[in-house]
């Protein structure tokens, strides 16, 4: 397998190594107990993973790697993708390897052109963090794509591709911004940085701040999960999002299936 999909720095591989809480382990749980316990417990992974969820790695070690360099961003993205013309991944009828290269370069352009001059005084990229509440057994820890400077405020941004725009109440509520802000308190402002994959590109930024009820929210939340991750308590909640999710065919018990597509990583490998 390419190493574009699983080269991790060394200090991102030893933090998330050891035990802890995440805003992803979290939003999984909270998603369906039971996909927290195969993905989390189980440790099993999809043997051919998801085409969209690679892009968008490579989308963010692309836009790490300009705000550092300020090399082309284009270029850099086609000598990454090209790594992957010839490795499985799993692609949506409307996608493939060709289509999604031309979205990547259009993406890139347009982020180059109208977001990276939005940013001043860049203070940290991919920047780790820690923290600690008393009702969690363990520290919740993450990752922040970029700290900087937005219209003279100090920002923590996100970068998310996504298929269409971002909805007011996709960031209101958002569960991540709120962590980032509990990690950082003295930002002004959290935002999502939209990279939209439509047949025009565009790039949305959509800004945020928390107030303290809804930081106290999050906590409360962080140790209702926590609660019940260390009481087992894993149920299978049905949903839309059953269509999507890479273990139905362990809640369908379709054994002969489950061995085709999932494999079980070691314990110690990144996830």
């Amino acid at each position: 397998m390419s190493e574009v999909i699983t080269e991790e720095s060394k200090e991102r591989a030893a933090i998330k190594k050891s035990p802890h809480y995440s805003y992803s382990s979290t939003n999984k749980y909270l998603l369906c107990p039971e996909q927290y316990r195969l993905y989390y417990i189980e440790q099993l992974r999809p043997k051919i993973q998801s085409a969209n969820l690679v892009f968008g790695k490579v989308i963010h070690r692309v836009l790490e790697h300009l705000v550092i360099t300020g090399i082309d961003p284009v270029k850099f993205f086609v000598g990454e993708w090209d790594k992957l013309k010839e490795v499985p991944l799993r692609y949506s009828k409307k996608e493939s390897w060709e289509k999604l290269s031309g979205i990547g370069e259009g993406l890139l352009r347009k982020f180059q052109e109208e977001a990276l001059p939005k940013l001043g005084k860049v203070e940290a990229t991919e920047k780790p963090f820690e923290f600690k509440v008393t009702g969690l057994p363990l520290p919740f820890i993450g990752f922040m794509d970029l700290i900087a400077e937005i219209e003279n405020k100090r920002t923590v941004v996100d970068y998310k591709t996504s298929a269409s725009s971002y909805g007011y109440y996709e960031v209101a509520l958002s569960d991540q911004l709120t962590a980032y802000q509990l990690a950082e308190p003295d930002v002004e402002q959290a935002a999502f940085c939209v990279l939209v994959k439509t047949k025009t590109p565009k790039i949305e930024w959509h800004f945020s701040r928390r107030e303290p009820e809804a930081l106290i929210a999050y906590i409360e939340k962080l140790e209702f999960v926590s609660a019940q991750i260390e009481a087992g308590n894993f149920y299978k909640r049905p949903g839309m999002w059953c269509s999507y999710c890479d273990y139905l065919m362990v809640c369908m018990g379709n054994k002969k299936k489950v061995q085709e597509t999932l494999v079980q990583i070691s314990p110690n490998t990144s996830s």
